[in-house]
């Protein structure tokens, strides 16, 4: 029985590797987005991993970040993800986080324009920040994002 769960956890592990790997390409088609840009915010966001949770601000912001894309759960509360039912547990699936993170990356882009400061959004909403700390926060994750998607 243990090496029967080893085993289909093993399978479950590298079907969600693929799957994630496969869905940047189809989240940058639907959203207008590099899918490199989009493995690299992965990369900077979770170090790759699809179950990472971030419970950092819970109590600040009452909110935790999930997944591959670190979607904030804020965002269930929003159209048109609470319109379709979004769960956080929709959040743990691979290809729609890479989705979701697609689609708010390119609704910051529409916002700022096509630059870093709309990948620096992604990260920063500045909502407590003031303007010099906000600019300071975005152009730091830009940076990472940068290199990230550079050093491959």
């Amino acid at each position: 029985m243990h090496s029967l769960s080893l085993t289909a956890s093993l399978v479950l592990a590298l079907f969600c590797t693929n799957a994630s790997a496969y869905c940047f390409a189809e989240a940058g088609q639907r959203y207008g987005v590099d899918p490199r840009l989009l493995q690299a915010m992965a990369k900077v966001e979770s170090s790759g991993k699809w179950n990472a949770v971030n419970r950092g601000h819970l109590n600040k912001t009452n909110s935790v970040d999930i997944g591959l894309m670190q979607i904030n759960s804020r965002w269930l509360g929003r159209k048109p993800f609470i319109t379709l039912g979004y769960t956080q547990a929709h959040l743990f699936d691979p290809c729609t986080n890479v989705m979701v993170g697609a689609w708010v990356l390119a609704d910051n882009i529409k916002t700022y324009g096509n630059n870093w400061n709309a990948v620096g959004a992604y990260n920063a909403s500045c909502t407590q920040l003031n303007k010099t700390d906000c600019l300071k926060a975005r152009n730091s994750y830009a940076w990472k994002v940068y290199k990230a998607m550079t050093s491959s």
